[in-house]
């Protein structure tokens, strides 16, 4: 039987089928009767769902970031989807394909690296030219660079959204330079292509995304500028000024320091960053909450964190 993705569940449709359990927690109802409170998720989405008169036995038998086959049927509850559970299975790795639970982007990865790479091509400036290619001729690199999430939830998280949300900025960022003559461009458009290389060491992304603990400890602007320093530290005569400004680049590209940046931008350069890079951010996010929004019934979308405020959909 092929799998039902959750995209494409509807209310009062009998499920019976295998999950990624991204959330499980064991609360009781008034009456103090245990039952799971799960989010269940595919490579298209989550989805909430309860187990009622859950016994201990059935609690203790699977965790997070564990799969399940569930048999059940899809509420509505406030508006929106839910699962009421009937039976709960574990399921074991080697018997699910994994592509069916880690979203992936819909983009041609290889295409997208190409066009990346001619972009680089058009760097002129010598040692941010050999910068690049220090990370762009390096296998192991690539294969990560390519492979990583752009975020958790909020924008382009999914496998290969790193990548894609990369390459949008940098689009950007070549009409941009050619609006602002004044703009220096290839200094824009390394710190638009390394901006977020970080991320490579500070999201895990085998199942669901989590942080890694270095992610944690030092975050990804942190993690990027140590990885931009080891490349350059290899490129003689990389001058310093030249390597400063790019890391204040990497350091201030949240624009806010109550949004992680140690640094506010301080060069048209990087206020350059911040704003494409939060404008290609924000637009997908924005289309994701949209596009995600399963109450049919309404012209809004619920409060969209990110924005704090509804979208409106029509």
């Amino acid at each position: 039987m092929p799998k039902k993705y959750i995209s494409s569940l509807k209310t009062g449709e009998v499920v019976e089928d295998v999950f990624l359990v991204l959330k499980k927690e064991v609360k009781e109802t008034r009456e103090k009767k245990p039952y799971l409170n799960l989010q269940l998720a595919d490579k298209t989405g989550s989805l909430e769902a309860r187990k009622w008169d859950a016994a201990p036995h059935l609690c203790n038998s699977f965790h997070k970031d564990a799969f399940i086959k569930i048999k059940g049927v899809v509420e509505t509850f406030n508006n929106t989807l839910q699962i009421r559970v009937n039976e709960i299975s574990p399921v074991a790795e080697e018997c699910v394909q994994m592509s069916d639970f880690v979203p992936s982007t819909e983009k041609d990865v290889s295409a997208m690296m190409s066009e990346l790479r001619q972009i680089i091509k058009t760097i002129r400036d010598p040692y941010l030219s050999k910068l690049l290619d220090a990370f762009f001729t390096e296998e192991s690199f690539c294969k990560v660079f390519s492979t990583a999430p752009a975020a958790t939830q909020y924008h382009h998280a999914y496998l290969g959204g790193l990548l894609e949300h990369i390459l949008s900025v940098a689009r950007l960022a070549v009409s941009f330079s050619n609006l602002y003559p004044m703009i220096k461009r290839d200094l824009l458009l390394t710190g638009v292509i390394l901006h977020d290389i970080g991320k490579t060491r500070e999201l895990s992304y085998e199942r669901s995304f989590h942080y890694t603990d270095e992610g944690q400890l030092t975050g990804h602007l942190i993690s990027g500028v140590l990885m931009i320093y080891e490349k350059a530290q290899k490129i003689d005569g990389f001058p310093s000024d030249l390597l400063n400004v790019l890391f204040h680049l990497i350091l201030s590209h949240h624009g806010e320091y109550e949004w992680g940046s140690p640094v506010k931008p301080g060069t048209p350069e990087a206020i350059a960053l911040h704003h494409l890079d939060n404008l290609d951010a924000k637009v997908y996010a924005a289309t994701k909450a949209i596009t995600e929004h399963k109450d049919t019934s309404s012209s809004w979308t619920d409060y969209v964190k990110m924005f704090e405020r509804r979208l409106y959909k029509k």
